[in-house]
Parts: structure tokens; C-alpha cells; sequence
């Protein structure tokens, strides 16, 4: 009787590892062709287009509200006024969370005069489903991903990218602060810091040649934290280079800016990695060609340097 009881055992355990469970079910995937989808020419009431999609809206707010399922539908509208993202969302009566989540649109302060955006008639957020490619959606997702739920939610592929929809969901406290501050806070903190030298023609310390200075130079401690002045990724991070030693290069607002950080003595982030503003990335050093510990910042648009005093409000 023991022995057929362990037989039994042995084949329940057998049984399991030749037959595993299912794989984990995926999210349910409607394909928008954006060829297909109604285009608006300008966002008037006296626009036909746009009464249609302004009454699909409202339809859509009274379904929800009582507990009945929408009906998603996307419209195209390429934006030939000087509309902020929050004065079309106004005009199209669905959030600027919504909007700005499925056309990668970082802050308000971004202009969308002249793009072609997808304007959803339903509100909510969309979280890309593979890695996102703006601040905004690596936000978005690190919040959000891990709550999704293939039974509840629907998985929009559009233009080559696939969205997981949020229905009725809005940006928390933080991701809202994040989304109206589009502003750069200071690499160091305010008080840890003397100016030695500033942006523009400047005699090169080594060479005693007069040169153009394309940063500005922060004199600080050995080992003063230095922050990411703006959320980005990381898209260099160099050990012992002849003249800025140890330096990190982040890219901001899908790659339209970029910040320098040099002569560091130590650094917490690599290559490839995610940063948010105000994150601690490394600390000041002498590496490099540098007669003294400072941080040489720099702040580059179109890969040309930029005077960094107007952004940072020195």
C-alpha cells in the first residue's frame, strides 16, 4: 500500500512537470491603421469632422458615467495654430494627460504647432508597453506597468507602437508636477558653490590661449553630490578622459537637449540608464584637465552649446 501511494505521488509530480501551465496571457491588441482614421482640419465647432468628434466624446462621458463601456475611437489633427497642449485639450474636452501620454509629448512647454497628433475620445492614460522613450512615459510606466491587467485592460497598437490603455486614469501629484515643471534645477546644491568661470571667450588655464568656454565651471568640494538638472537617460557616462576625466552626458525631451557633467570623481549612473531631475549621478572631482575640484556643466541644443545661466536662473 506505501508503495502504490508513493506511485501515486511520483505520478501527480511527473504529470505536472510534462504538462506546465499555460503561458501567462497576454493583453487583448486592437491594431489602429492610421490611414483609416478620420482626420480633422481644424478643431471648430463650425467643422463638421469636429462636431463628430466632439459628440463621440460627450457620448463617451455620459457612458462612463453610467458604468457602460465607451466607444474608443482616434482621430488625426495635424496643429496649425499656436495651441499649448493644454489649450487643444481644452478645445477637444479630453485631458492633457490623455494627449500628452499617447503622442510623447514630455511638458507644456513643448511646441505642437505643425505635428500630427492622435487625439483619442475617450479619457485616460496610455502606458507604452515596451520601454518608453521620453522622461514622461519611463515615468508613466515605472508607476503603472506592473498594475496592468490583461483581463481589464486593451493593448493599442499605433504607428508601430504599442500602448496599454488606462480608462479614466489621470497623472498623480508627482507625474503632474513633473509634466507643468519643464524647467532645469541647479546641478549642485545652491550653497555648495562659487561660479570660477563662466560662458564665453575665456584664457584657457593651461595654454593661456583665449578660447571659447562652452559651460560654466561650479568651484565645489571634492565629493559634493552633483543632480541631474532634468529627468533623461543617460546616453554617455566616460571613465579618464584626457580633458574632461570622468563626465556623464543626459539626454533631455527625446533628445531636442542634452546636459554635461564633467571632471567628476566618482559616478553613479552608466550608459543607458534612466535619470529623474534631482537625482544624485555623481560628485565634484578634479579629473581631467582641471586645476582645481568644480564641475564644468554644459547644456547642449542640437549638440551646440548653450549659455546654461538662463535656464538654470543664475
Amino acid at each position: 500500500m506505501k508503495n502504490k501511494g508513493l506511485c501515486a505521488v511520483l505520478t501527480f509530480f511527473l504529470c505536472i512537470s510534462l504538462f506546465p501551465q499555460s503561458a501567462k496571457k497576454d493583453f487583448k491588441t486592437v491594431e489602429v491603421n492610421l490611414s483609416h482614421v478620420p482626420v480633422l482640419t481644424e478643431l471648430q465647432s463650425r467643422n463638421a469632422m469636429f462636431k463628430e468628434y466632439s459628440y463621440i466624446v460627450s457620448d463617451n462621458y455620459r457612458l462612463m458615467a453610467g458604468e457602460k463601456d465607451p466607444d474608443m475611437i482616434f482621430f488625426r489633427y495635424k496643429v496649425t495654430e499656436d495651441f499649448t497642449i493644454l489649450q487643444l485639450a481644452s478645445r477637444c474636452n479630453i485631458p492633457y494627460d490623455t494627449i500628452a501620454s499617447l503622442n510623447s509629448i514630455e511638458n507644456t512647454e513643448e511646441s505642437i504647432k505643425g505635428k500630427t497628433l492622435i487625439l483619442p475620445t475617450v479619457p485616460g492614460l496610455f502606458i507604452t508597453k515596451n520601454k518608453g522613450i521620453t522622461s514622461l512615459e519611463i515615468l508613466l510606466r515605472e508607476a503603472y506597468f506592473n498594475d496592468l491587467n490583461p483581463e481589464k485592460h486593451i493593448c493599442y497598437n499605433i504607428n508601430g507602437r504599442s500602448f496599454i490603455f488606462l480608462q479614466d486614469k489621470r497623472f498623480s501629484s508627482t507625474e503632474r508636477a513633473f509634466f507643468l515643471d519643464a524647467g532645469f534645477r541647479l546641478p549642485l546644491d545652491r550653497n555648495s558653490f562659487w561660479i570660477s568661470s563662466e560662458f564665453g571667450n575665456r584664457k584657457q588655464p593651461f595654454t593661456g590661449q583665449w578660447k571659447k568656454h562652452n559651460g560654466i565651471d561650479f568651484a565645489a568640494n571634492t565629493g559634493t553630490k552633483v543632480y541631474a538638472v532634468k529627468s533623461g537617460r543617460v546616453i554617455a557616462a566616460v571613465k579618464n578622459d584626457p580633458t574632461f576625466g570622468n563626465y556623464i552626458i543626459i539626454s533631455h525631451d527625446n533628445g531636442k537637449v542634452s546636459s554635461v557633467y564633467a571632471h567628476l570623481s566618482k559616478m553613479n549612473v552608466q550608459q543607458g540608464d534612466e535619470v529623474k531631475k534631482g537625482e544624485v549621478i555623481g560628485y565634484v572631482g578634479q579629473t581631467g584637465m582641471a586645476t582645481g575640484p568644480h564641475l564644468h556643466f554644459e547644456i547642449r541644443q542640437g549638440g551646440v552649446a548653450q549659455d546654461p545661466s538662463a535656464k538654470l536662473k543664475l
